[in-house]
């Protein structure tokens, strides 16, 4: 890829992540108004969780069967189209509560297959020594494009009202569409024409098991999974508990709330814009297992803080530290054969769903039991463990050599 496709590619994330910024916190805001009833921005929350549990597994066939960087396009378009509709029904005052819950199904099922498209696209048609720093730009250009999104999403709504910030949501997907297509016209000279095309519905079971078969002869792409889903765990717990910690705990309001969630966005921000450099430096196994151990010391002052000071710090610490994450996504890349990269992500994905349920069951006990800085102290004695298991899995040959590719210079 050249650089200029690189940052078309980084163009298409930010600008995407930004219409994704903007909806999901207008339409918790308009699906009130709608309804009458508060609960029902939280219901239309809880749908986005639907499309990445059922339909993954279908989704990734489907990327596997596809060109990727073409079929995300269409996904940047489809949810375009849906936006426009759904901001004219709104001005129009036929929106209702069922079509909210729908568009809001689809956008992020849009953005589920979004996802595994680039990293299925960046599996097959990005060189080795590509993969990492596309996937930290992923993170960076992401991260920035969800913060610049979220917080612009009030200001759009107060000066132009609901239907308007629709569709200026509408427009990044769009916008994010024709950078998706310049990066796909590269990327399509790169990756190979997938091998399955049979229709039915018994050569799409026959597809999926063969990813889970997959799968099981290379485990060290579920080691490398296993650690993003730590990161994940632990993201889940601290989003789902700030917001009663920092009243309850810290006895702190609204305003400090969002200087301790902008903490962690600048450290992500930052992480992303690092991990590459720090890497080729110190080598990828050394950031890795730095990243752990940031983790568990961010985890255990946050369990132990009070007042803002020490609280933005760590939650910053976990920004930083959880951009570990590109370095796993890019060995497990490397470790699955290009062929199975969409069925890959989204067996893992649906796993991260279906953890994440669990995650936030907890975190509703916790919360009636008053158990918040235990249970950020348990996660920081978590991440510990997960240090030394990297610490005794990356001597091994077949984990430690897919750590190597991603640290020449790029």
């Amino acid at each position: 890829m050249t650089p200029t496709t690189v940052r078309h590619y980084g163009l298409a994330i930010a600008t995407a992540k930004i219409g994704t910024g903007l909806f999901f916190l207008i339409n918790t805001w308009l699906m009130i108004e709608i309804t009458g009833h508060a609960a029902s921005g939280a219901v239309a929350l809880a749908i986005t969780a639907v499309p990445g549990i059922v339909c993954a597994p279908f989704l990734g066939v489907l990327v596997d069967r596809s060109r990727p960087a073409r079929l995300a396009v269409v996904a940047e378009l489809l949810r375009g189209g849906v936006l426009v509709v759904y901001a004219c029904l709104y001005k129009l005052g036929l929106a209702t509560a069922a079509v909210g819950y729908g568009v809001g199904f689809c956008v992020a099922l849009g953005n589920e297959l979004q996802v595994l498209c680039w990293r299925a696209a960046i599996g097959r048609g990005a060189a080795p020594e590509q993969m990492f720093r596309l996937n930290a730009l992923t993170v960076a250009g992401g991260q920035t494009g969800q913060v610049v999104g979220a917080a612009a999403s009030g200001f759009a709504l107060a000066l132009f009202g609901g239907a308007a910030t629709v569709l200026l949501a509408a427009a990044t997907f769009l916008v994010s569409a024709v950078f998706g297509l310049l990066v796909a016209r590269r990327l399509d000279v790169l990756e190979p024409a997938p091998a399955s095309r049979a229709r039915g519905l018994r050569p799409w079971l026959a597809d999926l098991g063969a990813g889970l078969r997959h799968i099981a002869q290379r485990p060290q792409i579920a080691f490398f999974y296993l650690l993003i889903l730590a990161n994940l765990t632990v993201i889940f717990g601290i989003n789902g508990l700030l917001a009663p910690f920092v009243r309850e705990e810290l006895g702190l309001g609204p305003e400090a709330f969002g200087k301790i969630d902008a903490g962690y966005a600048l450290g992500a921000i930052a992480g992303g814009l690092a991990v590459v450099r720090l890497s080729q430096r110190f080598g990828q196994r050394r950031v890795l297992l730095a990243a752990f151990l940031l983790a568990a010391a961010s985890l255990w002052a946050f369990a132990h803080g009070t007042g803002l000071a020490l609280p933005f710090l760590a939650y910053m610490g976990l920004g930083l530290s959880f951009q570990s994450s590109v370095i796993s996504l890019s060995a497990a890349q490397l470790a699955a054969d290009p062929a199975f990269q969409g069925r890959v992500n989204a067996s893992f994905g649906l796993l991260n769903g279906l953890v994440g349920l669990a995650v936030y069951a907890l975190i509703a006990w916790c919360s009636s039991q008053h158990l918040f800085r235990a249970f950020y102290a348990a996660q920081a004695v978590t991440m510990l463990a997960v240090f030394g298991v990297v610490l005794v899995s990356t001597r091994r040959e077949r984990i430690r050599r897919l750590l190597r590719p991603a640290m020449r210079a790029m």
